[in-house]
């Protein structure tokens, strides 16, 4: 029995008896009254337990960064504790979203055009690469503005005059990033402005809309200013290097003919699309599928798990596809529930042949799919102390429902030893004090945000700052795709508690696995 109950039964007979003694009850009447007291008491207690109860709770909640904001209860004692309880969720919540609209800056900074606010080539590159890959969209397109003669122009009419032309392309690219979801523009170089879009069939329309709208800029009536778009329309399927050249070969053809070109490309029809789909069915079906393996591993070497993406084989005693062949089917074709939980199976498989931590992506698109937490659940529990080597991380933001079903998932996994991470992060990092309130353990930094740490100053600043709110939310700091011996080594300064790449060291153990999965020398993607 508690110390409180024990003093609220004590309490309570003490009472029955000097009342029982004064209004001359007898024993029944007295014990029946001593009955209903102690119920009242012990409801009480049990209240009183229930609300403390969810103040400890929040107390811990807060101590591990996971800002939750508790109703006031009756009681005033601990109305007063819940309420400093919430000022100092709030306080904590605000300095957070403070440092992380600082980092914010810094990213901007490091990643944009000084002139126009763009994003600087690589970074526009990148997110071209993505956009490609968007396992959602049917295709996309890309168009290229340059400006010729800048340097002409420059020189004629001075460096303030040429740069409103520059800012004027800028602001008619930008319209379309603000309008359009998913739509990227970037600063290829001086004289070349890029705008890529995440839909087919309007490249040339489009292309149209943004000469007339630069015809029509006063910045653009300079003497010798001319403004020439061309690009391409229909893209699928193709790596962002081989996109851009064949914008800009279209480029070069509207330059020399001082007309707007747009190349279509075919695009698969619903007969190719459907053929896919079965391919992909069938090889998932009958197990056509094995695992990549790309150690992460700490500054001292040690292997923290290995990034096992999936190959799929679509064609019996063909070879094993990287994810970018055959991703953006298995999402249209709402294959992705079977394709994370193949991953997850062998995984699991792999580590209990080996014992070797590895981790799986799951989108978390298949959350909400029916049946699926439920059946990865199952597996999970299934799998017993194999479970607690496991790693599952996502690469994209959750939006209203995905988010929900993240918060509603990732605490059973975590409660089963799965830690939970995000990949291809550092683009936003104002969300990352969201994502640590739905529970994940780590933070993996996109190889793009990396570019020129180890020579640029506001590369550097943005990433040490970028780890600073990481390591102040209660994250690990991973970073992706270090390709040098020389950044790798000043990533370990700034901070960073894991990396992956071609710099990193693969140990004996690790290349020596056993069961599904197998090491590649280079990440071949997800």
């Amino acid at each position: 029995m508690s110390l409180t109950l024990r003093v609220v039964l004590s309490i309570a007979g003490l009472w029955l008896v000097v009342a029982g003694a004064a209004l001359g009850l007898n024993l029944r009447w007295l014990l029946a009254l001593a009955g209903i007291v102690t119920l009242l008491g012990l409801w009480t207690t049990l209240r009183w337990r229930r609300a403390l109860s969810a103040s400890v709770a929040q107390a811990q909640a807060l101590e591990r960064l996971q800002l939750i904001e508790a109703p006031a209860p009756r009681w005033p004692e601990l109305r007063e504790l819940t309420s400093a309880l919430n000022a100092v969720v709030r306080r904590v919540r605000e300095q957070l979203a403070g440092q992380a609209e600082q980092v914010a800056q810094l990213q901007r900074q490091a990643q944009t055009d000084a002139v126009t606010g763009l994003p600087l080539r690589a970074f526009f590159v990148s997110r071209l690469a993505d956009l490609l890959a968007d396992a959602r969209l049917p295709a996309a397109s890309l168009l290229l503005v340059r400006v010729p003669d800048l340097g002409v122009l420059n020189e004629r009419h001075g460096r303030e005059e040429a740069d409103r032309l520059l800012h004027a392309v800028a602001d008619v690219l930008l319209t379309y990033v603000e309008r359009i979801p998913g739509a990227a523009a970037g600063r290829l170089a001086g004289q070349d402005f890029a705008l890529a879009l995440p839909a087919a069939g309007a490249a040339l329309e489009t292309a149209s809309a943004i000469q007339a709208a630069m015809a029509a800029a006063p910045a653009a009536r300079l003497q010798g200013a001319r403004i020439v778009v061309a690009g391409c329309d229909g893209l699928r399927g193709l790596a962002a290097s081989a996109a851009l050249a064949a914008a800009d070969a279209a480029l070069a053809r509207a330059e020399a003919s001082g007309e707007c070109i747009v190349e279509d490309l075919p695009e698969l029809g619903a007969t190719g699309a459907r053929a896919w789909r079965d391919l992909l069915a069938a090889a998932l079906d009958e197990s056509r599928v094995r695992l990549g393996a790309f150690p992460v591993v700490d500054a001292q070497g040690r292997l923290i798990h290995l990034e096992c993406p999936l190959r799929v084989q679509l064609q019996p005693e063909g070879e094993y596809l990287v994810a970018r062949r055959w991703l953006a089917m298995a999402a249209r074709s709402r294959l992705m529930p079977m394709v994370d939980l193949s991953a997850v199976n062998l995984a699991l498989a792999a580590i209990a042949a080996d014992g070797q931590p590895r981790c799986v992506h799951v989108a978390p698109r298949s959350l909400v799919s029916q049946g699926f937490e439920r059946a990865l659940l199952a597996r999970l529990k299934a799998a017993g102390a194999a479970a607690s080597r496991l790693s599952m991380e996502w690469n994209d933001l959750p939006d209203g429902g995905m988010s929900a079903a993240l918060r509603e998932a990732v605490p059973a996994w975590r409660k089963l030893g799965v830690r939970v991470g995000v990949e291809h992060a550092g683009s936003s990092p104002r969300m990352l004090p969201t994502l640590k309130e739905i529970g994940i353990d780590y933070v993996k930094v996109d190889a793009r945000h990396l570019l020129g740490v180890a020579d640029d100053e506001a590369a550097r600043s943005y990433v040490e700052s970028l780890v600073a709110l990481i390591h102040g939310l209660g994250l690990q700091a991973l970073a992706e795709g270090v390709s040098e011996p020389r950044q790798l080594e000043l990533l370990w300064r700034l901070g960073f508690d894991g990396a992956t790449g071609s710099a990193v060291g693969v140990d004996a153990h690790v290349a020596l696995l056993a069961g599904p999965a197998f090491v590649e020398s280079e990440p071949g993607g997800a």
